[in-house]
């Protein structure tokens, strides 16, 4: 085993900020929907069956376990909400290889209603419900 002077003075690898690697990412999975200081998420409303739901991921820092219970997504509007249930009950994230940033898949039951409110008018802001935790987005 040979022993080397470099490796004891070499300086350390910069390691990027958690916000400079979820600026690099390009997600193709789904369309840029709101952001917050450590998260962006992709949101999508499509059909299966005829039925609609919403699609959306969020990379960042939330890191979710939740079995059974499932989480909200709350969209608000000037004077009112729409408040949807996530269709799986079991959401987990996903660490990213070699950062501490996260990728979490959730989908969200609705009715086409929701659906035409959601597309058609100004949403102010977005919220996801994590058990006792709410994270608020703002759309972009």
């Amino acid at each position: 085993m040979a022993f080397s002077f470099s490796k004891l003075f070499n300086k350390p690898k910069e390691v990027p900020s958690n916000s400079e690697i979820i600026e690099k990412i390009d997600f193709k999975g789904g369309t840029k929907y709101a952001k917050n200081e450590t998260n962006i998420v992709y949101a999508d409303i499509e059909e299966l069956g005829g039925f609609p739901y919403l699609k959306t991921v969020i990379i960042g820092d939330t890191s979710v376990n939740i079995k059974r219970t499932g989480c909200t997504v709350s969209f608000n509007f000037n004077n009112e909400s729409i408040k949807l249930n996530s269709d799986n009950t079991t959401i987990e994230s996903n660490k990213i290889k070699n950062t501490n940033v996260y990728f979490t898949e959730i989908d969200f039951e609705l009715n086409e209603q929701e659906a035409a409110k959601i597309k058609g008018s100004k949403v102010t802001t977005m919220e996801y419900g994590f058990k006792n935790k709410i994270i608020p987005f703002k759309p972009l």
